[in-house]
């Protein structure tokens, strides 16, 4: 029977392993599952360069946005097709409405306007002569409304509305130019001549002036100033050289510059202050510029591309530096939009080689917030970026946020820190940036280090002494009387033992 016993026991110890590894290995296989079903994916940022393409009508020509930004309005002169005008939510850029003018052989539309107060709708055409004016709000809601109908010399190829938004100014290569009145657009206009006819306008913020291209070639071509009185009564200024075949102007606020965008040898853009003795300074551009938009603080400018893309001019530092973003062919107008009145939160082209309304937006930052770590574990920052940019990068502050640094080299979604108590109290945040918004910064994240636990100090134990007088106690070695019994009895048996070995060696020897 023990026999027996002896044989069975490893059997039945091993059974009891190897059932313990197929429940640990069950376990693991569970732990592995769980962690894949609840682990979360880290954020993914946009891919450089990402915006909207939306389709739109036969080559798109002009765009213009609601002031509150909720819609924006597209024409298409119809190229091969039909001209015709569509309406968009900027929500989600669904398609709200749309008025069909007719075949393009017959309508050439060419600019579109909103009235500063987002109540009308201009649209001129270079063929008829005519200025149509919509209410926005029937637009806006996909009707088809009767417009009010201007028909004057024909050529009309640009339109703006001043500050105010008292007066549209419309441009046309045949004389005269025009100034109409928003609150009644039939009624008879305020006409002036301006050398050579004219490509584009626009309006200084103070709505003092207005400025036409003087559409020719060079040393002709330039920007002739318009003045305007109190009563919006209008007289030729100052006419400024500029480059060959301007297209379009611009004012710049915040400089207090004219733009010109100079579409023939050499393309360029030119610059100048109105009523300065300063020289007009002009820039090569490496594309045929076409229509021109500033941000509402005027800091940068947007020149749209004919042969492809937006070239953007950041006036920011008060010394112009051009970019060029190389999207869309046959890019004929641009749109910048902010509700702040200062950097554009959104810019709009309309590309013809692609019949599509392109949307780009500034981008947000969304960052994975504070870390607290132990002293020696790497923190591992995130932070994603969305819509478009160009380049992103991350920069660390080691005094409260007072002064920040670039970190060399990274230009990715994450940050790892080494976790040393002198990085303790670090902020570090991601910078998103590119040629058409100003940089957009995300929200700092503080590094919090705490410090390794220190072991508690290893000291031999200290005797306690002996009260005076004790008998229970050895004063010579401080073993108390507990021990000392211990003691005496290990010595007792040690005595025994000795004694017994010495008895048996007696024996053995009385033997012999």
């Amino acid at each position: 029977m023990l026999d027996t016993d002896r044989r069975q026991s490893p059997l039945a110890s091993r059974r009891r392993r190897r059932g313990l590894a197929l429940v640990t290995a069950a376990l693991t296989l569970l732990a592995v599952s769980a962690a894949g079903l609840f682990a979360v994916s880290p954020a993914s940022a946009d891919p450089e360069m990402t915006y909207l393409a939306v389709p739109s009508g036969r080559y798109p020509i002009d765009v213009d946005a609601t002031p509150d930004g909720t819609h924006v309005f597209v024409i298409s002169r119809g190229d091969g097709g039909v001209a015709d005008l569509r309406v968009y939510d900027t929500t989600d850029f669904t398609q709200v409405g749309a008025v069909t003018f007719g075949p393009g052989t017959d309508f050439n539309p060419t600019s579109v306007q909103v009235s500063p107060d987002g109540t009308q709708v201009w649209v001129a055409f270079y063929n008829p002569g005519q200025i149509l004016v919509y209410p926005a709000a029937d637009l806006e809601a996909g009707g088809t409304p009767a417009p009010t109908v201007i028909t004057a010399g024909g050529g009309f190829v640009d339109l703006e509305a001043d500050t105010s938004g008292t007066y549209v100014y419309a441009a046309t290569l045949f004389n005269p130019q025009y100034q109409f009145s928003t609150a009644d657009p039939s009624a008879v206009p305020r006409t002036i001549n301006v050398p050579n006819g004219s490509r584009g306008v626009s309006v200084r913020t103070d709505d003092t002036q207005a400025y036409f291209t003087s559409f020719a070639a060079a040393p002709a071509g330039g920007v002739q100033a318009v003045d305007i009185a109190g009563d919006g009564s209008i007289s030729l200024g100052t006419l400024t050289p500029t480059g060959d075949l301007p297209w379009d102007t611009a004012y710049v606020e915040n400089v207090d510059r004219v733009l010109s965008s100079n579409s023939s040898t050499p393309t360029s853009v030119s610059a100048f202050t109105p009523g300065s003795a300063d020289p007009v300074v002009t820039d090569p551009v490496d594309c045929g510029p076409r229509l021109l938009d500033s941000t509402p603080n005027g800091d940068r400018v947007y020149i749209a591309c004919l042969t492809g893309g937006i070239v953007a001019i950041d006036y920011s530092t008060g010394t112009p530096a051009g970019s060029r973003v190389d999207i869309g062919a046959n890019v004929e107008s641009v749109d910048a939009y902010s509700p702040t009145g200062a950097d554009a939160d959104r810019v709009y082209a309309t590309s013809g080689g692609t019949d599509e309304l392109l949307v780009f937006t500034k981008p947000t930052i969304t960052g994975s917030g504070d870390l607290t770590i132990a002293e020696g574990t790497p923190a591992t920052f995130t932070a994603t970026a969305a819509d478009f940019w160009q380049q992103i990068r991350w920069q660390s502050s080691s005094d409260e946020g007072t002064t920040w640094a670039d970190f060399a080299g990274e230009t990715g979604e994450s940050l790892t820190v080494d976790g040393t108590l002198a990085n303790s109290g670090l902020l570090v945040r991601l910078v998103a940036t590119s040629a058409l918004f100003d940089p957009v910064i995300g929200d700092p994240m503080l590094l919090t280090v705490t410090p390794a636990p220190t072991p508690p100090p290893t000291t031999p134990a200290t005797p306690a002494p002996c009260a005076p007088g004790s008998t229970t106690c050895l004063p010579a070695t401080g073993i108390d009387a507990a021990g000392a019994l211990g003691l005496a009895g290990a010595l007792v048996a040690g005595s025994l033992v000795l004694f017994g070995a010495l008895a048996v060696s007696r024996r053995r020897t009385d033997r012999a």
